[in-house]
């Protein structure tokens, strides 16, 4: 019994390390001087509407370092738009660093990254694509088996539909007025006739 117990307790173990380094395979690593940063999204894959963020982990040498919600400023761009991210350290990881935002979009983010780091001025964008990290999916490609429409195109069926509504009423208003001055004009011949 102690022996499937110790066999037991040893595949846990490597399942926790295949699984925890499969986390950050799927993230950009780059070095900066001796400081390695290690960037990508929360949680990948990522589906659009979902909860994901920054995923930042900082090692010196073989050292994490910690501390650096004080000295590092972040952001997100995503197309022209950009969000300034709060970093804030994971809890029980030396070195981790996240910050939580819903992506609502598919494609490309970059994350931009300033401040210092150990003394070591830090200045630099990563980007998300085929060579660094995952790029926020669809969220119609994980649905199963019904696919939903994508919250994009709702916004933009939506939009379009008030808009269409807008024209409708704008459309209604000046029929209906035409109709009115019609009518008055109609009225005023007829005055005109039998006086």
């Amino acid at each position: 019994m102690f022996q499937r117990l110790g066999r037991a307790a040893v595949l846990g173990a490597v399942l926790t390390m295949v699984v925890g380094t499969g986390a950050t395979l799927a993230h950009e690593s780059r070095d900066v001087g001796d400081i390695t940063m290690v960037v990508g999204l929360l949680d990948e894959p990522v589906y659009s509407g979902q909860k994901s963020g920054l995923d930042l982990r900082v090692t010196h040498g073989d050292a994490p370092v910690e501390g650096l919600e004080e000295t590092l400023e972040a952001q997100v761009t995503f197309g022209d738009q950009t969000r300034d991210l709060e970093i804030s350290p994971q809890f029980g990881e030396p070195g981790a660093y996240r910050s939580v935002f819903f992506p609502t979009a598919a494609g490309p983010y970059t994350f931009h990254i300033a401040g210092e780091i150990d003394g070591e001025p830090i200045d630099e964008s990563f980007t998300s694509g085929p060579d660094t990290f995952a790029e926020v999916q669809d969220v119609t490609g994980g649905q199963f088996p019904v696919q939903f429409p994508a919250t994009g195109d709702v916004v933009r069926d939506a939009e379009a539909g008030a808009n269409a509504a807008t024209t409708a009423t704008i459309a209604l208003v000046l029929g209906g007025a035409g109709l009115l001055a019609g009518l008055v004009a109609l009225g005023l011949t007829l005055a005109r006739r039998r006086a």
